[in-house]
């Protein structure tokens, strides 16, 4: 068995988000073509997902919201909120199948041997809140599959890792009276969508396991650096997660138009990397990572593609 699983569909190209929409078809699918031409695709085994079961959907959303999706994008609905979340006719399976892939993801890791798996799937989820769509997201993969973990396969301590340049609202909101999951975010503030308050730390039995690190504009790897060796890796260190979840966002890289962070693709390698090292310390080597945002098409290829690569180490 090679070491990392890669789950992917090519069905996600029909979550159709129209002509000029920064969340496009490509992205997926230009990853999914770099890493199977890639000097390390012996590496790889690629799998590919079933539609998310519903009972382990609504677990993170409501049933009628559930329904509200459905009948939105069968009904002709070009959008699922205020405007920028596009539907299409096939949105709501394409949203079932990109969650598949985080359920899959986590059987690969935790059932099936692999030591690391990413879900090269659309449309992204961190943004998807219990029982609204936001910020181009149907449903909360990465918070359907921390839930998943806890309820298939007995997990007392999932640590989430949310990169993305924009806060993981949703799946904050999913997690924030849990002292189960340690959700951890690094985000660009101000910007969308104006969540992530560092003295926003969890309610309840859940305060002190939600840590956000909101950093300003214009900076570079070196400061992330920085932030997370002084402030994220002794978190992680006391919580000792059984498992890793990355939402993988590659929007924080310089030449992405929707923010103004300076990331290079060697500063996501350098993130891996550290990832890697505390699974290897406190999980059994375990990582599940799944595609969130990214939109500079060269640089999202590059930066996920390495990212791979690194989890393949």
């Amino acid at each position: 068995m090679t070491q990392t699983a890669v789950i992917y569909h090519p069905d996600f190209d029909l979550h159709d988000t129209g002509p000029h929409h920064p969340e496009r078809p490509e992205r997926a699918r230009l990853i999914a073509g770099a890493l199977r031409r890639c000097d390390f695709a012996d590496r790889l085994d690629w799998l590919q997902p079933e539609p998310v079961a519903v009972k382990h959907l609504e677990r993170v959303h409501s049933p009628e919201y559930r329904q509200f999706i459905e009948e939105s994008c069968l009904s002709g609905r070009q959008t699922a909120d205020s405007g920028e979340t596009a539907i299409s006719e096939e949105s709501y399976r394409i949203a079932l199948l990109a969650a598949g892939a985080s359920v899959r993801g986590i059987d690969a890791v935790l059932r099936d041997g692999y030591k690391h798996a990413f879900a090269c799937s659309r449309p992204p989820g961190h943004h998807a809140r219990y029982e609204q769509a936001m910020g181009f997201c149907l449903f909360n993969n990465i918070a359907i599959a921390a839930s998943y973990a806890e309820s298939q396969y007995g997990l007392d301590r999932i640590c989430i890792l949310d990169w993305d340049v924009h806060h993981g609202n949703g799946t904050q909101e999913a997690f924030y009276n849990s002292p189960r999951i340690l959700f951890c975010s690094l985000h660009q503030m101000p910007l969308y969508p104006h969540t992530g308050e560092s003295y926003d730390q969890g309610l309840e039995i859940g305060h002190g396991f939600t840590l956000n690190l909101p950093v300003p504009p214009q900076v570079d790897g070196e400061y992330y650096r920085s932030l997370i060796e002084e402030e994220l890796e002794p978190e992680i260190d006391r919580f000792r997660p059984e498992l890793i979840l990355i939402s993988a966002g590659f929007d924080a890289h310089i030449n992405d138009p929707l923010a103004d962070i300076r990331l290079q693709t060697k500063d996501f390698v350098w993130m891996t990397e550290k990832a890697t090292q505390w699974a290897g310390r406190w999980a059994d080597g375990r990582i599940f990572s799944q595609l969130e945002g990214g939109y500079h098409l060269p640089s999202l290829v590059e930066a996920a593609t390495a990212h791979v690569q690194t989890l393949c180490r």
